[in-house]
């Protein structure tokens, strides 16, 4: 595993070292200064895929890192953080990972492909080898980079510092900025301040929040002490990133006890504030209004079809229309025809390879396509098989 971590760290390391050399090159006097993104896709094509989403602002300032989706039933962090990617930076520079844990998302589960929880597999000891080390060797590569780090759930009910009911009290998640520690002292004297940095940010939250059940509390869960009483958290991303690499690190928890747009607008909200409050700057940031979001995740889940390839010849499919094959036919989705391109994944139902994109299948029986737009399902094509059917009978064109 160590060996594996200081690939990642050589291989991540090269890609952001273009990119900053890009971004770090004077703009020409005639030519006003632009921003630049590049995106980096490791595992590609496997139901663990991991894209990583780079952007340089115009001006130099910190990096933040922000992680989400490592909990697969969590969707509005996913959703929260990939309207992120196009942001348009002044300031800073922001890396962003969608979907941590795409398995998990693809499947609608808490768990990775290993069947436990990734955000418990971040320990200091890399002795342990399952099939989700990968993920955390490259997120704990790519904390290298960043100045703050995010890492974006969803959680039911409200935190709260005081019991005052079932949903409402010390052990629920739901609208808190989390952190493992008041004040870290690093060895070389320096001092993490974490409950200052979200204490500030929840204020400037809940200015934004009229109605107070939402408001966002500070929710430190003491992990560094004997007496935590959550000591699972020793094995999160935040606590590893705070531990051993010595990293401002927060996670955003929004309620799930409302509409999941209001759930992305709560978590869009944080983030924003944790941005403006480490400096980073941007032309607009996404909104946070329930109505906006509700239209954009319906516009995003839109396409007008799929572009195929059926024995060697791109057919074009429509929503609603039916696959026609012969049994031993070569079948393979190229691309989903979409305004929104990102999160897209075609599979056959009820088996894996749940990210199909681009796999070669061969159907002997009658099936569906099934296409999620991250983890929900926005499209089914049944798959019909005929003995003799010729290729002018095939649905498409």
């Amino acid at each position: 595993m160590k060996v594996r971590t200081l690939l990642f760290s050589a291989v991540i390391g090269l890609f952001f070292l273009a990119g900053s050399l890009r971004s770090s090159s004077p703009p020409n006097s005639k030519i006003e200064a632009r921003t630049y993104s590049e995106v980096k896709t490791f595992f590609k094509g496997s139901d663990q895929e991991v894209e990583v989403y780079h952007l340089f602002g115009k001006e130099p300032g910190p990096t933040v890192l922000i992680f989400a989706g490592i909990h697969g039933d969590e969707s509005a962090g996913y959703l929260a953080a990939d309207r992120y990617v196009s942001l348009k930076l002044v300031k800073g520079n922001l890396i962003i990972v969608p979907r941590l844990n795409l398995y998990a998302i693809l499947t609608g589960k808490r768990t990775g492909l290993s069947g436990g929880d990734l955000n418990r597999k971040f320990q200091a000891s890399e002795e342990n080898e399952d099939p989700d080390d990968k993920i955390v060797g490259l997120a704990k590569s790519l904390m290298d980079r960043a100045d703050l780090i995010l890492n974006l759930h969803q959680g039911y009910g409200f935190y709260s510092p005081v019991w005052i009911d079932q949903a409402r009290n010390p052990i629920r998640w739901g609208q808190s900025n989390v952190i493992d520690i008041s004040t870290l002292n690093l060895p070389d004297g320096r001092r993490l301040y974490l409950e200052n940095f979200a204490e500030e940010v929840a204020k400037e939250i809940n200015t934004k929040l009229v109605d107070k059940r939402y408001h966002f509390h500070v929710n430190n869960t003491n992990t560094f002490s004997e007496k935590s009483l959550h000591q699972e958290q020793t094995g999160s991303l935040t606590y590893y990133a705070l531990a051993w690499k010595h990293k401002m690190a927060f996670g955003i928890e929004a309620t799930k006890n409302c509409s999941l747009p209001q759930s992305v607008g709560y978590l869009t909200l944080a983030v924003n504030g944790m941005l403006n409050k480490a400096g980073v700057r941007a032309e607009a940031f996404p909104s946070i209004f329930t109505a906006a979001i509700a239209d954009e995740l319906k516009r995003n889940e839109e396409f007008s079809g799929l572009r195929v390839k059926i024995n060697g010849k791109e057919r074009f499919i429509q929503p609603g229309d039916k696959i026609l094959l012969t049994p031993g036919d070569r079948f393979q989705v190229l691309s989903v025809q979409a305004k929104h391109s990102r999160g897209w994944y075609p599979s056959l139902s009820g088996s894996r390879p749940y990210n199909g994109m681009g796999k070669l299948f061969s159907v002997t029986q009658g099936d569906q396509l099934v296409l999620k737009k991250y983890g929900k399902m926005v499209g089914r094509f049944p798959i019909m098989i005929k003995e003799n059917i010729s290729s002018q009978t095939e649905t498409g064109s």
